[in-house]
This record gives structure tokens, C-alpha cells and sequence, in this order.
């Protein structure tokens, strides 16, 4: 009998402590600065110089920003894929595959950078709104950029601006 007890507390035991993995981390809303995006609870939503809306988790961060299409027209710029190319062009990338989401809502490429010796990679994400162009990154170790391409496609999938 007290086999019985302890197999039957062990197996809650371990039902319980895996409960989390099985289920995995709930989703969670993120806005700012006129986007929005659905990520999962491993996302907190940090300061950064870099960009007004950053959220970051232990694997990857996001980033948004956005730019009046008055000042992207003074620059000759009167389209999202003309935006997306001169955000590449602009900085040095010019070189990458941009695609089209199959939803056609947005524009997107993959790219990678060097920061302080760490390589990392990232996948843009160029929308258009009302009256402003958004650019946002994905970003992860450039080593774990491939098993991640999947994930972004669906969270970009989730993103709506103003």
C-alpha cells in the first residue's frame, strides 16, 4: 500500500512539474507606439534608446518603430516595398531577399549583424499604416536564426499598426 501511495504522489508529482512544458508559455498583447503584437509571457517589455517599443525574452528581443509617410515621401520613398528597400539599402544590407507575407500585409528579409563579437541574426518586418511606414526586427543568435524563421513568420502574422 505505501508503494501504491508514493508511485501514485511521484507520478502527480511529475504530472504537475511537466504540466508547465506540456501546456508551454500563454500568449501575451504587446502595444506601443502604434503596434501591436501577440508574443507568449516569456516577453517583458524593456527601455531602450534603440527603439520606443522593445520587448525582450531570454532568446529573443523585438523591436518596433515607426516613420511618417510625409518624411519617407520627402525622400522620394511612396511605397512599403520602396520602404523596406531603403531601410536595407540604408543600412548595408542591400544585398538581401525581401518577401512578401503571404497575407500580403507586410514586407520581410532576414540579415544578420555583429555586435561586440556576437554574431546574431534577425528577420525585418516593414507594415504600412494610415499615415506611417513601421519597422520592426526579430532578432536571436544568428546560430539559432534558421530554427527560429517559423516562429517569427507567426508572430509577425499577429502584428496590426494604426
Amino acid at each position: 500500500m505505501k508503494k501504491l501511495a508514493l508511485a501514485l504522489v511521484l507520478a502527480l508529482s511529475v504530472f504537475a512539474l511537466s504540466g508547465c512544458a506540456l501546456f508551454g508559455p500563454e500568449e501575451e498583447t504587446f502595444s506601443g507606439t502604434g503596434m501591436t503584437i501577440v508574443l507568449d509571457d516569456t516577453f517583458l517589455v524593456s527601455d531602450s534608446v534603440v527603439a520606443p517599443l522593445f520587448i525582450t525574452s531570454l532568446k529573443h528581443i523585438f523591436m518596433g518603430l515607426r516613420e511618417t509617410k510625409s518624411d519617407a515621401l520627402s525622400v522620394g520613398i511612396d511605397s512599403l516595398s520602396e520602404y523596406i528597400e531603403a531601410v536595407l539599402d540604408n543600412s548595408g544590407h542591400s544585398s538581401v531577399t525581401v518577401y512578401e507575407s503571404e497575407s500580403g500585409e507586410y514586407f520581410y528579409a532576414y540579415y544578420s549583424a555583429t555586435v561586440d563579437e556576437i554574431e546574431y541574426g534577425y528577420m525585418i518586418v516593414c507594415m504600412e499604416g494610415t499615415s506611417h511606414y513601421y519597422l520592426m526586427n526579430f532578432g536571436c543568435l544568428y546560430k539559432e536564426l534558421e530554427d527560429n524563421k517559423e516562429q517569427y513568420i507567426s508572430w509577425a502574422d499577429t502584428i496590426t499598426v494604426e
